[in-house]
């Protein structure tokens, strides 16, 4: 039960990624500089969690003594402005349900691929025909979202 109530907050979570799509492609038309457009979004973003952690944190906020960090876990950023950019760029050319269709696809095929082998120290678990059946029915899914007029 606390799988299923866990993964519905993130289905919610998630729903609000269409609408970003949109806000972030129509700026990048705008704006005509999907560069831009990208670092307008990751700015507002920035100034919100940045006034969040200094309005919830008992002063200002420090890593406890002694700890390190990978160097691959910074790249999040990085990472993000990938997907921003490359979701703001292709919304306005094939619509937000082609591009979230095709992106889900491929966070389920890399999700699969990182749980099967922990990479990045995540619980190993391993794919199972099940699993590959059900991004079978995604990517089912997504052509007929594509092909579907």
């Amino acid at each position: 039960m606390k799988t299923a109530l866990l993964m519905l907050v993130a289905a919610l979570a998630a729903s609000i990624i269409p609408v970003q799509s949109v806000v972030n492609g129509r700026l990048g038309v705008l704006t005509e500089n999907r560069l831009l457009a990208a670092f307008i979004s990751f700015l507002g973003g920035t100034i919100i969690l940045g006034l969040l952690t200094l309005t919830t944190s008992k002063g200002i906020p420090s890593l406890p003594e002694g700890t390190s960090i990978p160097w691959y876990l910074c790249t999040g950023g990085l990472l993000g402005a990938v997907f921003v950019t490359a979701v703001l760029s292709l919304v306005p050319q094939i619509g937000t349900a082609k591009v979230l269709a095709a992106a889900i696809v491929g966070q389920l095929v890399m999700s699969l691929i990182v749980d099967h082998f922990g990479l990045l120290n995540v619980p190993k678990d391993p794919v199972t025909l099940k699993k590959v059946f059900g991004c079978l029915l995604l990517v089912l899914g997504t052509v007929l979202i594509q092909f579907g007029k």
